[in-house]
């Protein structure tokens, strides 16, 4: 692979990930509309208050909350104006703890060979497990691939390499179109998926097909070579023996059935079950997981659902954080009808880095 082409793919992603991030930061930033002040006054004059109101008293909640807008730093104002940026920030603090955890596991294990032999130990006992069910076809489908259809490996590749990509686009996309009290759901699904997965993977690690001895016919077609990925998914940071959950389908799994459950939109509703499908059939033509590992990665988002309200345990921190920092969280963080947060959004109490549920 030649210099160039390798610079190009380690700066692909994450330019796709700044590039997609500022495109949902703009279709949902927050704006104030000219015509909004002349709605509520014609709604005012259709439906009078119960209660004459008194002059004074609006001019005084007028003047108080343009005080309090104007109390706010910059930084809080910008994030009033592009409350999206919140959710890049969930999403990078979940990546990049997880994948820090994951770094560290491997730095951790480096160079300790009776590790890595109880990983191949658990990885032949799946495989032999697979057999007595009459469903090993990891190794026959890999071969019948690179023997009749080899070109088709490419596309494995990009759809592999794509999770991430593809699942922040799904963010922004639910971000978009979904409640807020569902979106937040999802969220916190994904985010505790995370963590169960590295439970899984750190207490019982599994080495994937495809770095088996060459008796077992696995060829690993992912890394080096024209598929190879880039500097992020090979390094020596790199956890290689985490195949058991597969988060890769778990993943496009829930993505997909989120989709056919909450999606307005009914071509997406038709389109996403292809997801799953194209990832399953990737993981197990590139040898990167067995069918056992894809089952027990289609569980853990199981798990993530019953249990998401967990994560809302670290809201104490996250206050203390805000706080500190003299930041005002988004009193509407969904920036969809200014001054009139919806059902489920996470609304400040006046003070910095407060809010409630």
């Amino acid at each position: 692979m030649s210099s160039s082409t390798s610079g190009l793919r380690n700066a692909a992603e994450p330019g796709f990930i700044v590039a997609a991030f500022t495109v949902g930061a703009l279709i949902n930033r927050r704006r104030a509309r000219r015509g909004d002040e002349e709605k509520r006054l014609i709604s005012a004059a259709q439906s009078p208050p119960l209660e004459p109101s008194s002059p004074e008293s609006d001019d005084a909640e007028y003047l108080e909350q343009r005080c309090y807008t104007q109390e706010l730093n910059l930084f809080s104002r910008f994030l009033r104006a592009f409350p999206f940026l919140v959710e890049i920030w969930y999403w990078n603090l979940t990546y990049w703890v997880y994948q820090l955890m994951r770094a560290f596991s491997a730095r951790m294990i480096a160079g300790n060979k009776g590790v890595f032999m109880r990983a191949q130990d658990h990885a032949l006992s799946i495989l032999s497990f697979e057999q007595t069910l009459g469903i090993a076809v990891e190794q026959p489908i890999q071969a019948y691939i690179l023997k009749n259809h080899p070109d088709i490996m490419a596309l494995f590749a990009r759809i592999y390499y794509s999770h991430i990509c593809l699942g922040i686009v799904f963010l922004i996309y639910i971000y978009t179109h979904l409640t807020p009290s569902t979106f937040q759901r999802i969220r916190r699904t994904i985010a505790l998926n995370n963590y169960i997965a590295f439970v899984i993977l750190t207490t019982w690690r599994c080495m994937p097909p495809r770095l088996l001895p060459e008796e077992y016919g696995f060829i690993d077609v992912l890394h080096g070579g024209s598929h190879g990925g880039s500097a992020w998914t090979s390094n020596r940071f790199q956890l290689t023996i985490a195949a058991m959950p597969s988060l890769h389908f778990g993943t496009s799994l829930f993505l997909a059935v989120t989709l056919v459950r909450f999606s307005p939109h009914r071509p997406l509703r038709l389109l996403a079950p292809f997801w799953p499908m194209a990832m399953l059939l990737t993981i197990v033509s590139t040898a990167n997981h067995f069918l056992l590992d894809a089952a027990v990665g289609a569980c853990v988002p199981l798990l993530g659902w019953r249990y998401n309200r967990v994560m809302l345990r670290l809201k104490p921190i996250q206050d203390c954080v805000l706080r500190f920092l003299n930041i005002e969280y988004p009193d509407d963080p969904y920036g969809r009808e200014v001054g009139k947060p919806r059902k489920g959004t996470l609304t400040p109490t006046r003070g910095p880095g407060r809010f409630v549920d």
